[in-house]
């Protein structure tokens, strides 16, 4: 009996284990979404594809290696420029539909690939530690044309969270923040696809977390709060959210917004996390309108 519950232990760590190491491993070394996977998922492959003008770029990050993307032109000659940081797993393919958001609203609108994702050269994903670093070597990278145009940042979920720490750090330098289906601690989204896909958080999430302290160059150490961050961000700030998003919880994207000194939420009826575009489009765009007449 002794020797079945040693077995029964043995089990469940390796299990547990096992997923503490699919959890850091698949933060770090996400599936890239390049041209192949986009096309195979019904994405687009270049910005010609949902009927958008563009300028193919290359991009500086901050350890110096190289990003491809496009500088899409949007509908408004005289307007803001307008950075998108895609979201985990996703690419600048993926962000070319946050461009078709944003075109009747922008001069341009700049899409490239995170380390660790899309064609980046740069091998690993952080989770925001160093991406935040990233967003700013793009933006500064910019022609003046652009730059000196007024940049906005916009986010999706990881990238949501990105953004809002990039415009912290650098009170300022953006005129407006947009936060699609953010998350406010490190574990929101990542307790949210454990939900969706009926795995046990416990104790897997918290072994992560341990592990995450204890060697912080796998990613953005646990413990911070993007809704303290977005209370030192001086600029316009719109979040807008999903009310059926399953992975970033509702209530998180409305605490960033109410932290905010210049906040605003945006409640998407139907939204889901992945598919705001979907759902309350006019509500969505509405919200767009209003943000855009503020900045």
């Amino acid at each position: 009996m002794i020797g079945l519950l040693l077995l029964f232990t043995y089990a469940y760590a390796l299990l547990v284990a096992g997923i503490v190491f699919a959890i850091v491993w698949g933060m770090n070394r996400p599936r890239r979404k390049t041209l192949g996977v986009s096309l195979g998922l019904g994405g687009p492959g270049d910005p010609a594809d949902l009927g958008l003008e563009a300028q193919e770029a290359t991009f500086n990050l901050s350890d110096g290696t190289s990003s491809p993307g496009w500088v899409v032109a949007g509908d408004r000659p005289q307007g803001l420029v307008a950075v998108v940081v895609h979201g985990h797993r996703d690419s600048r393919f993926g962000a070319l539909y946050r461009a078709e958001m944003l075109k009747p609203h922008v001069r341009a609108t700049v899409v490239f690939d995170l380390p660790g994702h899309g064609d980046a050269a740069a091998p690993r994903c952080l989770m925001g530690r160093r991406e935040a670093d990233d967003v700013h070597a793009v933006v500064d990278g910019l022609p003046s044309a652009l730059a000196d145009a007024g940049v906005v940042l916009l986010g999706y979920s990881m990238g949501a969270t990105i953004a809002v720490k990039a415009a912290a750090q650098r009170p300022g330098r953006f005129v407006g923040v947009v936060a699609c289906a953010p998350y406010r601690r490190w574990d929101g989204g990542l307790r949210g696809q454990m939900r969706k896909h009926r795995l046990p958080a416990f104790p897997a999430v918290s072994l992560a977390g341990a592990l995450l302290r204890l060697i912080p160059g796998l990613g953005e150490t646990p413990g911070f709060d993007r809704a303290a961050d977005a209370a030192r961000v001086p600029c316009p700030l719109l979040v807008l959210h999903g009310d059926a998003d399953i992975i970033c919880a509702l209530d998180d994207g409305r605490a960033i917004a109410e932290a905010a000194p210049r906040g605003e939420l945006v409640v998407i009826p139907g939204g889901q996390h992945n598919q705001l575009l979907g759902a309350g489009y006019e509500t969505m765009h509405a919200g767009l309108a209003r943000f855009f007449a503020t900045v």
